[in-house]
């Protein structure tokens, strides 16, 4: 069995590392990841500047490709470069720092990078570590919750220094890569249909406090944006965004984030067709009305110039 490894934390992060490591146990593995931090890369791909990947060593052998490009680059490079001759059986992104659920996916590189061998026709699995589903997260009506609230003080501005401390260590990572080998492992076995990717988050707690698996949906949840002047140069202003708000998806439903404030692992199943198909007869049905009545209008429109032309030309 072949797997290629990828992330959006970058090839250094303790993450991959422990990923590596777990995969590498019963399957040969090639590793491409950026080359530095590239997290909230989305989709995005280098079109106009170089790409050149570095060989990385650690323990004393080579076990990692190093690329200056985006998450979506490091796996087009690991299958039209690395591994052209010998083409992964799997391809397994992460395991990410933070959760990747709701509107997170979409600007997520980790689930882009997965996404990314989806669309050359491979079985794809999305890993990430959820830090922030045990802090403190709103629901849509405005309460304040909080998973961790027995252990770990509040309100939210005053933990962000301990959580930017969390999940430095690979062994943090030891559940999670044990976990994201088993499920390479049932894929395997099972297949997925093609374009699917399976997209795994993992609550940040002892293995013993995890309440089982959930197959979910992905959510609505959001964070909420603040810009924060950091300085001024020149007469331009730079802004940042320390957003760090969790609004999290209405009840009723088993979405990926309410399932992380469970205790539960999460997986979707996710596709990269965009096109919401419940609306396309609707649509059509707009589009076939508007035309009608553009007809119409046309036709009036006609019928009452020919008749004022007439009337001028008779005069």
């Amino acid at each position: 069995m072949r797997v290629l490894i990828s992330n959006d934390d970058g090839v250094d992060a303790p993450g991959i590392w422990a990923l590596h490591q777990e995969i590498s146990r019963f399957a040969d593995t090639t590793v491409a990841a950026p080359a530095s931090e590239r997290s909230a890369a989305g989709h995005s791909i280098s079109v106009y500047n170089e790409i050149t990947l570095r060989e990385h060593i650690r323990e004393e052998r080579s076990w990692a490709y190093g690329i200056d490009g985006t998450p979506a680059d490091c796996v087009k490079m690991g299958l039209s470069v690395l591994m052209k001759d010998n083409p992964p059986d799997l391809v397994i992104s992460g395991i990410n720092r933070g959760q990747n659920t709701g509107t997170s996916i979409i600007y997520s590189g980790t689930v882009a990078a997965a996404l990314e061998a989806t669309m050359s026709g491979l079985p794809a699995i999305a890993v990430s570590l959820a830090i922030l589903s045990l802090y403190q997260s709103e629901t849509p009506s405005g309460e304040v919750l909080s998973a961790a609230a027995d252990s770990q003080p509040s309100p939210y501005g005053g933990m962000y220094k301990q959580i930017k401390q969390l999940a430095r260590a690979h062994e943090d990572y030891a559940f999670a890569a044990r976990f994201t080998a088993r499920l390479a492992r049932i894929v395997a076995r099972r297949g997925l249909p093609r374009g699917i990717l399976l997209n795994v988050n993992i609550p940040f707690v002892p293995e013993s406090e995890i309440r089982g698996v959930a197959i979910s949906k992905m959510g609505h949840s959001v964070f909420v944006d603040e810009f924060k002047v950091t300085g001024e140069t020149a007469g331009l202003v730079a802004y940042k965004n320390i957003g760090n708000r969790l609004i999290l998806s209405h009840e009723g439903d088993d979405w990926d984030d309410l399932v992380l404030r469970d205790r539960k692992i999460s997986i979707t199943p996710l596709h990269y067709d965009l096109t919401h198909h419940h609306f396309i007869d609707e649509l059509k049905k707009w589009w076939e009305e508007e035309e009608k009545e553009a007809r119409e209008l046309g036709a009036g429109i006609a019928f009452d110039l020919s008749r004022d032309l007439g009337a001028e030309i008779i005069g």
